[in-house]
């Protein structure tokens, strides 16, 4: 059996097992939430302001829209450039024409936010306007954001647990208490979805396999129909603290390294990020744009190397621009992540300079 690239992080028995049968005290330096989009739910009911209006990067996640619908705030999309930075003027332009109570932000795949989107930010906060910064594809970063009133980001893609991210409130005047209860249905799935991964991985089963991902996908509407704010359950945060973060972030670097420097540009393949030392801190993903996408991802799939579409389009008030449009339709994210070494992203680079 070929080993897979992508998809979600097995589950060993002996690691699940050591994990059930702890009891580790949560660090109080942040509130654990089960998944990052119920921490954004919490920021937006916290919020007592008049006017409920927040701006999005349009390039993101309906995660991330959802809770601020839900709460009845009204979103409003500011531009992100085909290099994956803010569309300055569009932001200073919408903040001008909203007044908005919040403003959210995400560094994207490793980039930590540059000098000029530091400095715009800062002006905005100074304005009395709150921002949120989400750092799910940063999630390692040691740069420091003062101008942030709320930090979130979500684990779930960066380590083998079942759920779980955090919010660091940084606001003086917003009270957020931490959800007590786990939301077990869940966890329960994608546990199990995770284990019979790890299964598979042993026997090769397909049938194995495809139960994993029914499970998976059924955690995921669990999820998706129920925003109600839920802790960060108790064997999840076991697990994320049996993890070596420092391996982790060293190994995806080197991968995104080896990716970056062998993956050939072409008419059909271009790089989203044009100078890796823009890459500041380990990514999520390495990104590239291409012409053909599902053409390439099946190519991928074929030799089981599973490259996702982050983020599909669910809303189509996020295309504010061609831009935009452009980033949604060619953007293409391969694992690099540290179960990988360099010999399986030579296979991923031989595939893509192929293509």
């Amino acid at each position: 059996m070929k080993k897979e690239i992508g998809s979600i992080f097995p589950l060993s028995d002996s690691t699940l097992a050591e994990a059930e049968s702890k009891q580790i005290p949560f660090k109080e330096d942040r509130l654990y939430y089960s998944l990052c989009r119920e921490a954004l739910f919490d920021i937006a009911n916290a919020m007592k302001v008049a006017n409920k209006t927040v701006l999005i990067p349009a390039y993101t996640c309906q995660t991330v829209i959802t809770p601020f619908e839900e709460a009845g705030w009204h979103c409003e999309y500011y531009s992100i450039t085909r290099d994956l930075r803010i569309n300055e003027q569009n932001l200073i332009n919408l903040v001008e024409k909203y007044t908005p109570s919040l403003v959210a932000v995400h560094p994207y795949f490793g980039m930590d936010l540059n000098n000029n989107e530091t400095a715009l930010l800062t002006k905005i906060r100074d304005k009395g306007i709150d921002i949120v910064l989400d750092l799910t594809q940063c999630l390692f970063t040691t740069k420091l954001y003062p101008f942030a009133s709320f930090i979130v980001a979500s684990y779930r893609k960066w380590m083998p647990v079942p759920d779980g991210g955090y919010l660091k409130n940084l606001s003086e005047k917003v009270i957020i208490p931490l959800p007590q209860n786990e939301n077990e249905e869940f966890t329960d799935r994608e546990i199990a979805a995770m284990y019979l991964r790890g299964q598979y991985f042993g026997n090769g089963e397909q049938r194995t396999k495809s139960i994993s991902i029914r499970l998976s996908k059924a955690a995921d509407a669990i999820a998706e129909s129920d925003i109600t704010p839920h802790r960060m359950s108790q064997v999840a945060y076991n697990l994320l603290n049996e993890q070596d973060v420092e391996e982790n972030k060293r190994a995806r670097h080197a991968n995104f390294i080896h990716l970056y420097d062998n993956v050939n540009e072409s008419d059909r393949i271009k790089k989203v990020c044009k100078n890796r030392n823009d890459v500041t801190t380990a990514p999520l993903y390495f990104t590239i744009y291409v012409k053909d996408r599902p053409a390439l991802q099946r190519i991928l799939a074929q030799d089981a190397i599973y490259a996702p579409v982050i983020w599909p389009v669910e809303d189509e008030s996020v295309l504010v621009d061609n831009e935009v449009k452009y980033i949604y339709d060619h953007l293409l994210a391969i694992p690099c992540d540290q179960r990988y070494d360099e010999t399986d992203m030579q296979r991923v680079v031989e595939l893509i300079n192929k293509f």
